[in-house]
């Protein structure tokens, strides 16, 4: 089997932010705090190492928000030491500092994927569930820039927010003015059958912009965008305006049987390669 994501699951589903499109309150089966098994964590490396064929990417992640445990990710980044050439952190940003961001560089640290919703911060707080929080991540845009590393960023594409091209126009011109490298447009989405949270699942449905990301695909063609190639998940990307896009989705189901997407590490030591289904197990 292929895989292209090392997925590190750091913390809890304990998490600053309050996004009513979360989906990890809909396919994330535990909220415990474990203490991490390092020698599985050991074994998780290895084994994502013998996916170096397809592996695109090793990346910090969480059913919460990772950086409410900034001292798992630097005892992880030490035991890392540097094996996996491109290493990642998902996180919604409040809670970076300059010092910490220089630290994980040097550590193997090589990029930062910013969840937001808009362009516009205050309004992406707003859709995030922190209306009146004073945090704009594009200052974080510039701390994760100073530290020398890469910004991608993954904009949830929900009603109210980034949901047609005039937006989309917006967002782009601000990430070429923050010299943005990456940026990822996802239509706010759930898993068919959601494991929990009924409540998440009826906001989703009510703010999904339906066709979207197929309107914005057509768009993006017709403005001349030129596609590059496509990324192992299903991601289509475009050199559009002298900006990376890709229009990709908030689930990591895949339909091919011998493309598993990710490995995933939990912080109890289970090695698996699905976040929702406790039978997709590896160790």
């Amino acid at each position: 089997m292929k895989t292209h994501t090392f997925s590190i699951v750091v913390g809890t589903r304990a998490c600053n932010f309050k996004c009513p499109f979360c989906v990890s309150k809909m396919t994330c089966r535990s909220a415990k705090k474990h203490d991490i098994n390092w020698n599985r964590f050991d074994i998780a490396c290895r084994i994502a190492e013998q996916a170096r064929d397809g592996l695109v990417n090793a990346m910090f992640t969480g059913t919460g928000e990772p950086t409410l445990f900034p001292d798992d990710i630097t005892d992880m980044l030490h035991i890392m030491n540097k094996r996996f050439p491109l290493v990642t952190l998902q996180t919604n940003g409040a809670l970076l500092t300059q010092i910490q961001l220089n630290k994980w560089a040097a550590l193997g640290l090589t990029g930062v994927c910013l969840s937001v919703a808009d362009y516009d911060h205050t309004n992406s707080n707003k859709l995030m569930g922190m209306e009146g929080l004073d945090y704009n991540f594009w200052a974080a845009v510039d701390m994760i820039h100073e530290a020398g590393l890469m910004v991608r960023l993954n904009c949830t594409m929900v009603k109210g927010g980034v949901a047609n091209t005039h937006a989309v126009e917006n967002l782009i011109t601000v990430c070429k003015d923050n010299e943005v490298e990456q940026l990822t447009l996802r239509e706010v989405d759930r898993p068919g059958n959601p494991a929990g949270a009924p409540e998440v699942a009826d906001w989703v449905d009510a703010h999904k912009p339906d066709g979207f990301a197929k309107e914005l695909f057509n768009y993006l063609t017709y403005r001349g965008g030129n596609r590059l190639p496509d990324l192992p998940h299903g991601g289509v990307v475009f050199d559009y305006r002298d900006q990376n896009v890709c229009i990709s989705n908030c689930l990591t189901e895949s339909r091919d049987p011998n493309d598993i997407r990710q490995i995933i590490f939990f912080p109890n030591g289970e090695i698996s390669y699905d976040w929702k289904y406790k039978g997709a197990r590896i160790l």
